[in-house]
């Protein structure tokens, strides 16, 4: 989850549909009367530079690093770092890098998000929270942050409601939206006990998940 600057086209066809790409995959957390999906999504990468033909990711690591070392304010170079640190297991540095592009060119949703992601294999859930709040200031419509906000509230800060009231948001932009398994975020909801058309409250909250830790 070789990359490319569209690094989830060779996985998932459809491009702008952002909650079809492919996933960064973790531990199930089990609810009453069923299991919803941990799983976590991350974006196509479209503001990432082209890399290069030829060698593994490390080798493209070290092609990138020379490159923004010669020209630091390349965001596009950085965006792919960054990427290429994603796939590689390597949070703390791709965080750094999406840091990096976000000076030079703030604001980009894709990039927010997959920064959440990682934020989120640190172990560093507010700040996977607070990327995901970014990246829907940025772009209400950006399903994918509004998934994973879900996902991060309910199986690593134990706010079920607070998950609801997110999906809820995510099926009143999208009411055929999908988790990463392909799933109706709707049908998700109903599971939950939460209306599809209401948002959460406290009431519904229920046993609180154990959190399974950040990371794939």
């Amino acid at each position: 989850m070789a990359k490319r600057s569209s690094k989830k086209e060779e996985k998932q066809a459809g491009k702008n549909s952002p909650m079809l790409y492919g996933v960064v995959l973790l531990i199930a957390g089990a609810l009453i009367g069923g299991v919803v999906s941990t799983a976590i999504q991350s974006t196509s990468r479209q503001a990432a530079a082209p890399v290069q033909q030829g060698g593994d990711m490390f080798s493209q690591i070290k092609a990138y690093s020379d490159r923004v070392a010669l020209n630091p304010k390349d965001a596009a170079a950085w965006v792919t770092l960054g990427n290429l640190y994603f796939d590689t297991n390597q949070p703390a540095k791709s965080v750094e890098a999406y840091t990096r592009a976000l000076e030079l060119s703030p604001g980009n949703p894709n990039v927010l998000t997959d920064m959440g992601v990682m934020h989120r294999a640190l172990g560093e859930y507010q700040k996977a929270l607070d990327a995901f709040a970014r990246a829907m200031e940025a772009d209400p419509s950006h399903e994918t942050a509004r998934m994973n906000t879900g996902v991060v509230l309910l199986h690593d800060m134990g706010d079920k409601a607070g998950a609801i009231k997110a999906w809820q948001e995510l099926v009143r932009i999208n009411p055929q939206a999908r988790n990463a398994e392909g799933r109706l975020v709707a049908d998700m909801l109903r599971q939950m006990g939460g209306s599809v058309n209401e948002a959460g409250t406290g009431s519904e909250a229920g046993p609180r998940l154990l959190a399974p830790g950040g990371g794939s």
